[in-house]
């Protein structure tokens, strides 16, 4: 994986970004398009997209501030066979009339009231769900995912969040996985007619 990726000082991706990589790619996924919830400077989507070789890649960020290091990380590290796009919008503002085979989220961590936020507003934004929640997430990724498609989330293990998930995405007719890596929960999200 390349240390060059352009960041913001306000922030920099960390392991979970890497691992969560890692275990997508050892899946042996084939998907012909990926989304990324999330994107930050773009390591998870363009990482896989440099080793699943997707024909198209959409990176949804809210942050602005991270526009010029996912345009230049794109232009750095995209496969030229993967056309990607990039889109500045809160989930809740993110619609899409294409359905993506995978889609990846390192969603921020924290939900208001639990947990320290930042003092760095920016870095506040990235680490917590001040704008868009989880029901959102949770729908967005309903909304775009292709029938037998998948989608994977990186999360601190946190039971209680967990369970609301696990009863969120009934909701959204997902079924849903956990695997635990590390300190670490990767949860596989699919249709539950998939097979």
């Amino acid at each position: 994986m390349s240390e060059d990726y352009h960041q913001p000082d306000f922030y920099r991706f960390n392991e979970d970004s890497i691992n969560l990589v890692k275990w997508i790619i050892e899946k042996k996924h084939h998907p012909q398009s990926v989304l990324d919830l999330g994107a930050g400077c773009g390591v998870i989507g363009i990482e896989l997209s440099r080793s699943l070789k997707p024909e198209v890649l959409t990176l949804v960020e809210l942050q602005s501030n991270f526009l010029k290091y996912l345009d230049t990380n794109c232009q750095l590290f995209v496969p030229s066979s993967t056309q990607y796009s990039i889109q500045i919008n809160a989930f809740s503002d993110f619609s899409s009339l294409s359905k993506y085979d995978l889609i990846v989220s390192n969603p921020p961590y924290y939900l208001p009231g639990r947990g320290e936020i930042p003092k760095n507003p920016n870095r506040a934004l990235a680490r917590t769900f001040l704008k868009d929640s989880w029901p959102v997430l949770i729908k967005t990724i309903s909304d775009c995912l292709a029938l037998d498609g998948t989608a994977y989330i990186v999360l601190k293990k946190d039971d209680f969040l967990l369970l609301g998930i696990s009863k969120l995405v009934l909701q959204y007719d997902l079924n849903l996985e956990s695997f635990e890596r590390h300190s670490l929960m990767i949860l596989e999200l699919f249709r539950l007619n998939k097979n």
